[in-house]
This record gives structure tokens, sequence and C-alpha cells, in this order.
């Protein structure tokens, strides 16, 4: 049975439990906390949870076509390959790629570059690069359709007080317990000083026990 889901006020409320209500630190301040921890541990992995399509319509300026980045844009993710291992990539490339709806209505996969690569890839077709200074993927040569669509990994929202975090309830209470064991709180909170070890255990075996979890929506 799954456990509940905790709003941040709800964990927060817990992590003052777990270090004798730490005063000293505005409400503000204990929220601005949980929003660190949160989204320092969403960074840490390419979460399944985290992973978000991208679609629309390829625009074009002075240099070129390109694709304006969403706003919580963080890394591509793997979108190229099969769930039947045996077909092997193609080309030996990388499993990211843009696709991009062709005239015949079949989305034809661009391959990602790197952008220090672009130069040799100039006015090439099937190739595309983030360009981060613009905020942009940007296509080597002229693209063969209008539309694109590609996966990414989001940087989650920060939380405020009645929200909940994005991944299940079970795994709620490891933010309360990173919390606890930030540097600051350690030199406040005397109980959390005698607590360091244990709460830090806690959260990494929290933490060791959502990367399990979240290997098991992985299909290999």
């Amino acid at each position: 049975m799954s456990q509940p889901q905790l709003t941040a006020e709800e964990i927060i409320i817990d992590f003052e439990l777990q270090v004798n209500d730490v005063t000293e630190l505005s409400p503000d301040e204990e929220l601005e906390l949980l929003n660190e921890k949160y989204v320092k541990i969403c960074g840490q992995k390419p979460w399944e949870f985290l992973k978000t399509p991208a679609s629309g319509s390829i625009l074009s300026d002075s240099i070129g076509y390109y694709i304006t980045l969403p706003d919580d844009f963080s890394y591509f993710a793997e979108n190229n390959q099969y769930t039947d291992n045996s077909i092997g990539i193609y080309n030996n490339a990388d499993t990211k790629v843009i696709f991009v709806l062709s005239p015949s209505g079949a989305y034809q996969p661009y391959q990602i570059i790197n952008f220090s690569d672009r130069r040799q890839y100039r006015n090439r077709s099937g190739f595309a690069y983030l360009d981060l200074s613009s905020n942009a993927v940007r296509f080597t040569g002229n693209p063969q359709g209008s539309t694109y669509e590609f996966d990414y990994i989001k940087v989650p929202a920060k939380l405020m007080l009645d929200d909940y975090p994005i991944f299940p309830g079970q795994f709620h209470k490891m933010i309360k317990y990173a919390m606890a064991t930030d540097n600051e709180i350690l030199q406040l909170s005397p109980k959390a000083t005698s607590y360091a070890a244990e709460n830090d255990a806690k959260y990494q075996s929290d933490f060791l026990d959502m990367v399990y979890w979240n290997s098991q929506l992985i299909m290999n």
C-alpha cells in the first residue's frame, strides 16, 4: 500500500520536529531550504517522472532554423531507441534526437550533435545542436518539415506550502532528512547535530529506494 502524499507544509512540520523546531529560521527560509533540497534530489538522476515531451513549430532567423527551448528544460532525454534490445542503434549515434515531421507524415530523427562540432556539420541536413546562449536548438541545415517533437528532463517547479512533491508519497520524508543534514541546520540545532549520521543514513536509504523504484519503470 502506497504511503500518503505530504504537502510542503507537512514536510516542514515534520522537519521542525526532527530538529527541535529551529526557530532561527523564518517560514520563508524553511520553505527555501525545502525547495533547495527538493530540486537537488530531482536533479541527481534522469528520473522517469521528470521526462517530458516538447513539440511545436520550427522557427527561423538570420542564422537558420531553430527550436525555442521550454522554460523548464534541463537536458535531453533518450528517445531514439527500442525496448526490443535486439534492434541496434542506427549508425552508432546517440539515442537523443529531435524528431521532425516530414511532408510524408513520418517523424524523421535528427541527431543531436555537440555544440563544438557544429561546424563539421554545416549545411548538412539531419543534425541539430543545443545552443544554450540563445536558449535554442539549432539545425545545421534546412529541416525537411515544419514541426518537431523531442523528450527532455525538466526542472520541477518550486513548491508552495500546499503543493506536493512530484515523486511518490513513500519518498516524501526523504526531503526532511536532507533538510536536517544541511550544514546551517547542524549549526543551529544540537538535536540535528546529534542525529546527523542517523538522518543522513535515512536520507541515503530512501534515495536508494527511489533509485530502485525508478529502475523498475524502465523496460530493458
